[in-house]
């Protein structure tokens, strides 16, 4: 299994929560995302990222987050 290095606050900017939100943070086995939470009728857990540039979708088994 591959696995996906973030490196960086700056390269987060660039992943997203299926909202379209960077406010995302990672956790036990999935993301939460900061802005969803706030919303009422949004789920701020998620099991994929949507990578900005490239267009895919990364598990959270396959992203690592380094600063």
């Amino acid at each position: 299994m591959s696995v996906h290095r973030i490196d960086g606050t700056r390269a987060k900017w660039r992943y997203t929560c299926p909202n379209g939100h960077a406010s995302w943070e990672t956790t036990n086995g999935h993301f939460w995302c900061h802005q969803c939470s706030r919303l009422p009728d949004a789920d701020a857990e998620f099991w994929e990222l949507l990578d900005g540039k490239t267009g895919e979708r990364l598990a959270r088994e396959k992203v690592t987050v380094n600063g």
